[in-house]
């Protein structure tokens, strides 16, 4: 099973954000980020067997954690390929937020995790595949959003159908 680590939103946010995704998408052909699946990860992990699961779960749930807070102040994109981009919510690198990654990878490693890389570029995906030039993303806007969030989600990542749903095993 394909597994990340996440932060999932109170449904005031998901819909908030959603409702933006769906404005940009009445304008930009994409993929679009479902309701459901709306997050900020943290790390991906990729395919895992039952046992390191059942280690993750253990660690990660060990992790010291309260409330974080989520600033949003933008949107942004990474390139997918020429014509089309990665929309995103951009989030503020706060040291809480950077303070957390790094306690999720010292987690991660003790369950036996292969860590290929610890970059972090905190974001939360609006569409991924989105026919919108850079100069258009530029004039996206979107108002400030600072949230709370109080858990560490472990996620499995499925495909059901065509359908690519996030389910919160732990």
């Amino acid at each position: 099973m394909r597994i990340f680590i996440a932060l999932c939103f109170p449904e005031m946010i998901k819909k908030r954000i959603f409702k933006q995704i769906e404005d940009i998408s009445q304008e930009y052909l994409g993929n679009y980020t479902t309701y459901d699946n709306l997050h900020l990860t943290l790390h991906y992990i990729g395919e895992i067997d039952n046992s390191l699961l059942n280690k993750v779960i253990t660690e990660v749930r060990r992790i010291d954690f309260k409330e974080i807070e989520i600033i949003v102040t933008g949107i942004g994109s990474f390139k997918n390929s020429e014509s089309k981009r990665l929309l995103h919510l951009e989030v503020k690198k706060s040291q809480e937020l950077i303070n957390l990654h790094k306690r999720l990878m010292i987690a991660l490693k003790k369950a036996g995790v292969k860590i290929d890389s610890e970059d972090f570029t905190p974001h939360i995906t609006l569409g991924r595949k989105v026919e919108i030039p850079i100069e258009q993303v530029k004039n996206l806007q979107i108002e400030n959003l600072i949230f709370g969030v109080k858990k560490i989600s472990v996620m499995e990542s499925a495909r059901v159908g065509k359908d690519l749903v996030y389910s919160e095993l732990a």
